[in-house]
């Protein structure tokens, strides 16, 4: 579900023509900080001069719906360059080329945005200067071709995979390893191509993975079968994998325990 909020009608119209039948128009902050996991893009339109409460509406967003792209529909540019240093918003299209630009700014957003996010998280954490690199490139490698192991990861960082490992391991507080760390991102990748309207067999050509393989690793995590995981908002699956995937590694204890045989 995409959600659409302007300050004119006029200007929802547009917007709302501009996405197609994905679109959801809402006006005003209310519905925006509802506890709604369908909502997987909000185009907010602003005209200039920028009202502040339209800053203070995307920081609301940023805040109530965490995974969720913003695209500013705008006529000045200039006007909203302070959001895109000081807020969260995705993308910013003008006016005059919403019919040709929108809709491709969407997709792309819906894509990237939420595990670019991630990436930038784990850039600014307390992680160990070759975990940092190492997971950020496989969070943004996730949006095109996740990483298929630990020893592909562990070569792009120039570490041994079984150090590579073990770093990961400690620091998640022995909660989750690497190889599921990857295995997840593959899983999201694959959600995300089934979900933009190929069938399985299209997605697992797509990712050089057999669909058995697939199979097995959406049963791993997030524990449902491929039909299950094709009936799993985006945004239940990006909060279940920050919560077990990513937020141990940012806020767990270091372990002992020696990581299990993958």
């Amino acid at each position: 579900m995409i959600r659409v909020h302007a300050g004119s009608s006029r200007d929802r119209a547009l917007i709302v023509e501009a996405v197609g039948g994905a679109g959801r128009v809402v006006n005003g902050v209310g519905p925006f900080a509802s506890d709604d996991t369908r909502v997987e893009c909000v185009v907010l339109g602003s005209r200039h001069p920028t009202p502040a409460e339209e800053l203070e509406l995307v920081r609301e967003l940023e805040r109530n719906m965490p995974w969720v792209p913003i695209i500013v529909v705008t006529d000045a540019i200039s006007a909203v360059a302070l959001w895109l240093t000081k807020t969260g918003v995705s993308e910013v299209v003008r006016y005059e080329h919403i019919r040709a630009e929108l809709q491709s700014r969407i997709k792309a957003a819906r894509r990237t945005a939420a595990l670019h996010s991630l990436a930038d998280e784990v850039q600014r954490s307390t992680l160990t200067p070759a975990l940092r690199a190492a997971l950020s490139h496989g969070l943004r490698a996730a949006t095109d071709q996740p990483v298929r192991s630990v020893q592909k990861l562990a070569a792009v960082v120039r570490r041994a995979p079984a150090s590579l490992s073990q770093a990961f391991w400690r620091r998640a507080g022995g909660h989750v390893t690497l190889h599921q760390f990857l295995g997840a991102l593959v899983v999201l990748r694959a959600h995300q191509l089934r979900t933009s309207g190929r069938d399985w067999e299209t997605v697992c050509r797509d990712l050089g993975f057999a669909r058995r393989t697939l199979h097995e690793k959406s049963k791993r995590w997030p524990g449902e079968t491929l039909g299950q995981l094709a009936r799993t908002s985006r945004q239940e699956l990006l909060a279940q994998f920050a919560s077990d995937h990513v937020h141990p590694l940012l806020d767990g204890p270091e372990s002992d325990r020696p990581p299990p045989a993958e």
